[in-house]
């Protein structure tokens, strides 16, 4: 017998927990955060307060209304499955204002700085040109300029980005 997502278990147990994770950034508490819930173990979760994210972006759009060549994302799209509804409509937000900004640097071929984190807290910081931006699959393909590689990143893998100029 499969239990989908609506079934309530009859062994399920609810807890409720605070847990601290400490790290450099709230996007990066959250990614160990996810990390340690998305087991088999953990069949569901909710996170109800903590997420501290889209700061960066607000704060760009409030010093002015021209568009910022330097723009930051933490962890955007990790955690909108988790995320309360009205942090969702936020984090949905964010990620197609980064979405259309990758866009405008494709189409204006654009020299940029990307950080990317991968897995294990490895850091790339790599200039590159964007090539691509898949919107079903989430993923970014770039152009790095000196190694003259493409790479394909997910772009919740995005830590920051600088335009060049």
């Amino acid at each position: 017998m499969s239990q989908g997502k609506g079934n309530i278990s009859p062994n399920g147990h609810l807890f409720t927990v605070e847990i601290l994770i400490e790290e450099t950034t709230n996007g990066l508490a959250m990614e160990k955060l996810l990390h340690l819930l998305n087991t088999n173990t953990v069949k569901d979760y909710q996170i109800l307060k903590g997420i501290d994210l889209g700061k960066l972006i607000e704060l760009n759009k409030k010093k002015d209304n021209a568009p910022s060549l330097q723009t930051s994302k933490k962890a955007v799209e990790a955690p909108l499955a988790a995320a309360p509804p009205e942090a969702k409509a936020a984090i949905s937000e964010a990620a197609a204002a980064i979405v259309q900004q990758l866009e405008k640097y494709k189409a204006n071929n654009t020299l940029i700085r990307l950080t990317v984190i991968k897995g294990k807290g490895i850091k790339l910081n790599l200039p590159c040109r964007i090539l691509n931006y898949d919107d079903s699959n989430q993923n970014v393909t770039v152009y790095h300029v000196d190694e003259k590689k493409v790479y394909l990143f997910k772009l919740n893998e995005i830590d920051d980005y600088v335009a060049t100029s």
